[in-house]
């Protein structure tokens, strides 16, 4: 399910997202505020409007308590992940999908700072999803020059179904180097395989509407559980189990993902909207349901 070994985790006083996230990737509102805040147990946010005095200048004492406020909520506690963990092996343990649902829980509401915040720092994942549907769709279509272009060299190719998804991964996701999409890149090609596991006959370049939003879910389902396995995964590597006994229950995990996000998929799908405004809105209310 994972792509790298398991990371202990940010230090406390580091910030909840990578560096190399733009500014316009944090959180609606400022880091932290609303429904994130109230999840992770934390005062009120510091996403309000500033308080202005009656002549409209803003006081200097509320602004300094508000700049805190975002900074200090921009940056992660100490162990975030820790109680994520210690749930994850009640799972193993044979606590069920019960213990497992709570080790979700708190993976996105403490260790990644709510849903927010974890739906921006994962909007690669949304970016990637739906960079994949839109290229399904117009491959369907024909309504773009390019994609049209490529498909029938493609299919001129005549590719084995693996290598056929090997090439459209990288043709719709280049490959950069990061670990990030390295992990979307396996989603994707999971997310395809597992298409042609239940259709061997079906032409990927004529999928249907459902079709390509199941490719889309089980790609962002595939690469939640790849987040999973990355800062989760100390707890397989700590306890003594069978290797087959911690494959089997990782695959449980990728099953209940999956189910978790093809609902919201198939909840959102049938509003009309956009491939990649899709993705985006169905990895926002997967966080939500998982922090719930």
């Amino acid at each position: 399910m994972g792509t790298s070994t398991s990371s202990s985790g940010g230090k406390a006083g580091s910030p909840f997202d990578p560096e190399w996230l733009t500014p316009e990737a944090s959180p609606a509102g400022a880091a932290g505020g609303g429904d994130d805040a109230a999840a992770d147990g934390e005062g009120d946010g510091g996403d309000h409007e500033p308080a202005h005095s009656d002549n409209g200048a803003e006081t200097d004492g509320q602004a300094a308590a508000g700049e805190q406020a975002t900074a200090d909520e921009a940056f992660a506690p100490s162990r975030r992940f820790a109680d994520a963990r210690s749930k994850m092996s009640a799972a193993l343990g044979g606590g069920g999908r019960e213990s497992l649902r709570a080790a979700a829980k708190s993976m996105v509401t403490k260790g990644m700072g709510g849903p927010r915040r974890a739906a921006s720092t994962m909007r690669g994942t949304a970016q990637g999803a739906g960079a994949l549907g839109q290229f399904l769709a117009s491959a369907r279509d024909g309504s773009d020059p390019h994609v049209v272009d490529w498909v029938n060299r493609t299919r001129e190719a005549n590719l084995a179904a693996d290598d056929l998804i090997l090439e459209l991964v990288k043709e719709v996701m280049p490959d950069t180097g990061s670990v990030d999409d390295e992990s979307l890149r396996n989603a994707a090609a999971e997310a395809l395989g597992l298409l042609y596991e239940l259709n061997p006959d079906i032409d990927i370049f004529n999928l249907t509407d459902a079709q390509i939003h199941d490719v889309m879910a089980i790609t962002i389902a595939n690469d939640v559980c790849n987040r999973m396995d990355l800062q989760l995964g100390q707890t397989y590597e700590r306890l003594r189990h069978d290797p087959q006994q911690v494959q089997l229950f990782r695959k449980d995990v990728k099953e209940y993902v999956q189910s978790e996000v093809r609902v919201v998929m198939e909840r959102l799908g049938g509003t009309g909207l956009d491939p990649k405004r899709l993705s985006r809105e169905v990895l926002q209310s997967a966080m939500e349901v998982f922090a719930s």
